[in-house]
């Protein structure tokens, strides 16, 4: 399979904001658009609806339930848009043959792309401040010891896991090639990130190596738990290392 050169036109910032408004309308309509940024919200009132789940436990140091899950809960909605809508969407444009009518047209395909991951990443964030505003003011869960530095581990989870993201967006050949190659790399996230069972109750070779995937570094930055330069530097990795494989590995066709 050929590689289709991009069309050497230049994106202006008019018509950057124009795509990005579109991909915007186009992923809301989506059904699943819905389920990205409602499910960890209901997940997080669920669980603090429950009175045993708002009382310290000593298996959790001390914290309860509801404190552990607010952070899992907020990654997953950069998890479930970087590592499934972010490539299926992408690679649905490719099955359709929608990239290769615009390798003809005056709208460069790479400007598609940019404008889908701005969408992705906007909603990603205002998913993340959901939740968290839902924890503290619902629920009472306190702010993380090092507030800048969750932050900042959010700030660079949401890239590493928009990077893996494009990797597997950069060869899938159809929608449900993304999803396969996508939903593992979720659950996976989902693991270390607490998700099925509180990292703190997992074995501590186990905790330790969740810290090594990009949302499990990020919900251990949140709690306060190992170096945060060895977390920061791990999400940093993903980050460059995803972006990298993606560039080498994508194809427009």
């Amino acid at each position: 399979m050929t590689t289709t050169a991009l069309p050497s036109v230049r994106m202006t910032r008019k018509g950057f904001t124009t795509l990005t408004s579109v991909q915007a309308r186009l992923l809301l309509r989506e059904p699943a658009a819905l389920a990205w940024l409602a499910v960890p919200v209901v997940v997080v009132l669920v669980l603090g609806s429950i009175p045993g789940f708002r009382t310290p436990q000593a298996a959790l140091g001390g914290q309860r339930v509801i404190d552990v899950y607010v952070p899992t809960c907020a990654a997953m909605v950069p998890l479930f848009l970087a590592l499934t809508a972010l490539p299926a969407t992408f690679a649905s444009y490719r099955e359709k043959a929608v990239l290769r009518r615009l390798s003809v047209s005056p709208v460069p395909a790479a400007g598609v792309l940019g404008a889908l991951v701005t969408v992705i990443a906007a909603m990603a964030a205002a998913g993340v401040v959901a939740v968290v505003a839902i924890g503290a003011l619902v629920f009472d869960v306190k702010a993380p010891a090092h507030p800048a530095a969750a932050l900042a581990g959010f700030v660079l989870g949401g890239a590493a896991v928009l990077a893996l993201g494009l990797v597997v967006a950069a060869r899938a050949r159809t929608a449900g090639a993304a999803s396969g190659l996508g939903v593992p790399l979720m659950v996976l996230n989902f693991f270390a990130a607490g998700l099925y069972v509180p990292v703190a109750e997992l074995p501590q070779s186990l905790q330790r190596v969740c810290e090594f995937v990009p949302f499990g570094a990020v919900t251990a930055i949140w709690s306060g738990h190992g170096p945060l330069w060895q977390h920061l530097l791990v999400l940093a990795g993903w980050t460059v290392a995803g972006g990298l494989a993606a560039v080498r590995f994508f194809r427009w066709e």
